[in-house]
């Protein structure tokens, strides 16, 4: 496995003062978020604070996001948008990568989390139950019929953070609801977020997050028994950007500029 760069030795003080910066644009933009939608329930309104928060906190810590698509998205096509998660700033670099407005598909318990769960609840996203197998099925319904009104969402299907550049094991609920919304996954791979803000490691520093938005796979006549499948595709491409930037860039480069 790829070596992280060698930090600087300021590099845990930087990662404290990035995270009491993340901390206060999360607090401002999740009052603003959760306020605006008080008086409106247009879709962008979510997108556009998810914009706010995560320039603003990304402009503070010294990180700048570099995308690239492998396909053109047309933004106003529903997908589910399926990303990598290495460690927490893959959450609002997601916000810089999905073209149009989407909501989060979350887990049921962050629901009662201060201030993040107030925003997603007042978002256009969706907490998934995965308490009982009826739960999970309501669930899935609701967020079904949410994405064919129009709305992509995005999910990390392995659940949990690597911290490193390595794919964890995939849940089977993102692919699941791909297939009961009937619209395309699109594969999105974090590639060196883990080597800038490393919140296991309690280091920082400034750099470039690069990040892949990959082909989208359509579900068209799939069903249950193609789950499988879908996500040994999705896993594949993602597994390839990843291989394909250890073997350009090298344990030297790994995420530098």
């Amino acid at each position: 496995m790829t070596q992280p760069q060698r930090h600087h030795s300021g590099s845990r003080l930087l990662f404290w003062l990035d995270t009491g910066w993340a901390a206060g644009m999360t607090i401002l933009a999740a009052a603003g978020s959760v306020t605006h939608q008080l008086v409106s329930r247009d879709k962008s309104v979510f997108r556009w604070w998810s914009l706010f928060w995560s320039r603003s906190m990304f402009l503070g810590m010294g990180i700048r996001v570099h995308v690239t698509y492998r396909e053109r998205l047309d933004p106003r096509q529903p997908c589910v948008f399926v990303l990598n998660h290495q460690v927490a700033i893959d959450i609002p670099v997601a916000s810089c990568v999905i073209p149009g407005p989407f909501g989060w598909v979350a887990k049921a318990e962050l629901e009662r989390t201060p201030v993040l769960g107030a925003a997603i609840r007042a978002s256009p996203s969706i907490f998934l139950d995965r308490s009982t197998p009826r739960r999970s099925a309501e669930s899935l319904r609701r967020a079904g019929k949410q994405i064919r009104s129009g709305l992509s969402v995005a999910i990390f299907p392995e659940g949990a953070r690597s911290y490193g550049p390595g794919l964890g094991s995939f849940k089977r609920g993102a692919f699941l609801l791909a297939l009961e919304a009937g619209v395309p996954v699109v594969p999105i791979t974090v590639v060196n977020a883990w080597d800038l803000v490393n919140e296991k490691h309690r280091r920082a520093r400034w750099g470039m997050v690069h990040v892949v938005s990959g082909h989208p796979i359509p579900v068209s006549g799939m069903t249950r028994d193609h789950v499988d499948s879908l996500m040994k595709q999705v896993r594949d491409q993602m597994q390839t950007e990843l291989d394909r930037w250890n073997a350009e860039a090298g344990p030297r480069r790994l995420g530098q500029n």
